[in-house]
């Protein structure tokens, strides 16, 4: 079938989201925020292309980081609060996580010791 099913799904997850989200501030404040969420959208599209096309695991932990920065430096925020903003940072930690071990998530779905 596919191969990498799981990175592939965090990362269409991720995208959604990060659209999602540019949507909705957009909407609140207007375009204030916009050329700061444009560039995170650029970054991120720049390492999952490098992910998706490399051979090389660079772009995979540089993605992986991206994440776990970003979920670590909302947990130290004080402009983050309220459920909606705790669920970013979680999502971000998480996601981190899935996109690091996607190997090892997708051997033990397909029934493979890795």
């Amino acid at each position: 079938m596919y191969k990498r099913p799981v990175l592939i799904i965090a990362i269409l997850l991720t995208l959604l989201l990060e659209l999602i989200l540019m949507i909705l501030v957009y909407n609140k404040v207007g375009a204030e925020r916009l050329p700061t969420q444009i560039v995170r959208l650029i970054i991120q599209l720049f390492l999952i292309i490098w992910v998706l096309g490399g051979k090389s695991n660079t772009g995979l932990y540089l993605l992986t980081a991206y994440h776990i920065l970003i979920g670590l430096f909302g947990i130290y925020s004080t402009e983050i609060s309220g459920i909606i903003g705790q669920a970013l940072i979680a999502f971000h930690l998480l996601i981190g996580v899935i996109i690091y071990f996607h190997d090892w998530i997708e051997s033990r779905l397909q029934g493979r010791k890795h």
